[in-house]
């Protein structure tokens, strides 16, 4: 009898981790979409804090792969899904707020393309 415990290493964890960025991703844009369509600036401001936010968690686990990991304390599967969700959560406060400005800048820009969608809809 297999042990499923013991095959969690066999996971493909990077594909798994992949295939979630593509559908966070496919998330985002259809949330940026609706948000245009709808002409709904809270929406397009909370959607821009969001990609911030994956920016910033994607940036958080691009320089946690530059440590090298000691075999002392190596807790495999159970640690990097920890080790993510972890990261996840810290990019999503950094995000909060102030933030690294990348929101801010993303929302300054796609909201003059709302507003002047609405003004030349009152044009005419």
């Amino acid at each position: 009898m297999v042990n499923p415990i013991n095959n969690l290493n066999a996971v493909d964890y990077t594909n798994i981790k992949g295939k979630f960025q593509e559908a966070r991703q496919g998330e985002f844009e259809r949330a940026l979409e609706k948000a245009i369509e709808e002409k709904d600036e809270e929406k397009l401001k909370q959607t821009c804090r969001d990609l911030e936010s994956l920016f910033v968690s994607m940036m958080f686990k691009q320089m946690r792969n530059t440590v090298q990991k000691s075999d002392l304390f190596r807790g495999g599967f159970a640690e990097d899904m920890y080790e993510d969700m972890l990261l996840d959560k810290y990019a999503e406060e950094v995000s909060k707020g102030n933030g690294t400005g990348l929101g801010d800048i993303l929302y300054r820009q796609l909201s003059k393309n709302i507003k002047k969608e609405s003004e030349e809809n009152n044009v005419k």
